[in-house]
């Protein structure tokens, strides 16, 4: 049986275009992390888990799973720094060439994705092959997950 966490949140990927979303009350999958239902408890946190991997069978959604949260004056928290940077969307915006950030209007993206590699330099080739950042979490998430498991 696993362990699961006092207040959690479930998580997915939407499988049509990879945004990051939420279940929420009506078993809907929203970009919003406010609107998640909030499980607290073991039972409530297997019903999400439940309803996660229907979702998943069903081409919904990719890789379901609980996120552990707080609460605070301003709304849910993610434990874990991953997931709060999930939830905030890239890290890095402006050095990606062709990037479109999701609230520009756009058809598709397509014709301003085309727009932003013609005004952009290209990127020299050692840049290009620069490694990726660690995927490891930050300090002390790795002590923290160690003593749960």
């Amino acid at each position: 049986m696993s362990k699961h966490p006092a207040l959690s949140i479930l998580t997915a990927n939407r499988l049509a275009d990879g945004t990051v979303v939420f279940l929420d009350f009506e078993g809907a999958w929203s970009e919003s992390p406010a609107e998640a239902v909030v499980a607290r408890s073991p039972d409530e946190a297997r019903a999400l888990e439940d309803r996660g991997a229907y979702d998943a069978a069903r081409n919904l959604v990719v890789d379901p799973y609980l996120v552990e949260v707080r609460e605070t004056v301003s709304g849910l928290v993610p434990v874990r720094t991953r997931e709060r940077v999930r939830i905030g969307g890239p890290s890095v915006l402006d050095d990606v060439p062709g990037y479109v950030s999701p609230e520009a209007p756009s058809s598709h993206g397509s014709s301003r994705r085309r727009e932003g590699r013609s005004e952009q330099p290209q990127a020299p080739a050692q840049h290009a092959s620069a490694s990726h950042p660690s995927p490891l979490p930050a300090s002390g998430e790795r002590e923290v997950h160690a003593e749960a498991a």
